[in-house]
């Protein structure tokens, strides 16, 4: 793994957690000396990560995280509800008892930060599917989704709704229940699209 790729991954994974709050600045010389790493790598990994949307870039001010808008939670969920449901179809029939064992152990980790949770869970259900392509992609969606699902869950307080449609998604992948599956996870994906355009652009 070459030194961008490192900060890379560090980057994404801090994000998916979601440790960095949206309007947050980073400090390109403090997380090289966090990473012993030199700048050059550090900023590199940034444009990479700006390119998907994760970044924002402000002349003559340094690298943010990206405010909350309504534009871009549509775009997320639109993508989301584009590519997850076909890694799912295409997973299910794939789907050991070992992958939905890690699949409901995602939904009982409570150690996890809700972000981390829900990428967790999704991505147990989506990896039989075989895509690696599809899953770097849906990961990438899933970093840039994360302060909007802590948003979802916590301040406009669909956490426990959010779960049982978690829950009712499983129970459908257990059955092999493709079909029930994607519908689940379509509604899933709309109603919290939804929620948060409507509060955001409030």
């Amino acid at each position: 793994m070459t030194n961008v790729e490192r900060v890379h991954d560090h980057l994404r994974s801090v994000l998916l957690r979601g440790d960095l709050a949206p309007g947050t600045w980073i400090r390109q010389d403090d997380l090289a000396d966090t990473l012993g790493v030199s700048k050059i790598p550090v900023r590199e990994a940034m444009q990479r990560l700006a390119a998907t949307g994760l970044l924002e870039f402000a002349p003559n001010r340094g690298v943010m995280v990206p405010s909350l808008t309504a534009h871009d939670a549509i775009e997320i969920y639109e993508l989301r509800c584009a590519i997850e449901p076909i890694l799912l179809e295409r997973a299910i029939p794939r789907s050991s008892a070992a992958d939905l064992q890690r699949a409901t152990a995602a939904l009982r980790h409570s150690a996890a930060s809700t972000t981390e949770g829900n990428w967790a869970f999704h991505h147990a259900l989506y990896e039989p599917s075989g895509w690696r392509r599809g899953l770097a992609m849906v990961e990438s969606l899933h970093a840039s989704v994360a302060p909007y699902v802590s948003l979802y869950t916590d301040a406009l307080g669909a956490a426990d709704r959010s779960d049982r449609q978690h829950r009712k998604l499983l129970a459908a992948a257990r059955r092999g229940d493709t079909d029930g599956a994607t519908t689940v996870l379509l509604s899933h994906l709309a109603e919290a699209r939804d929620a948060l355009e409507r509060f955001l652009t409030a």
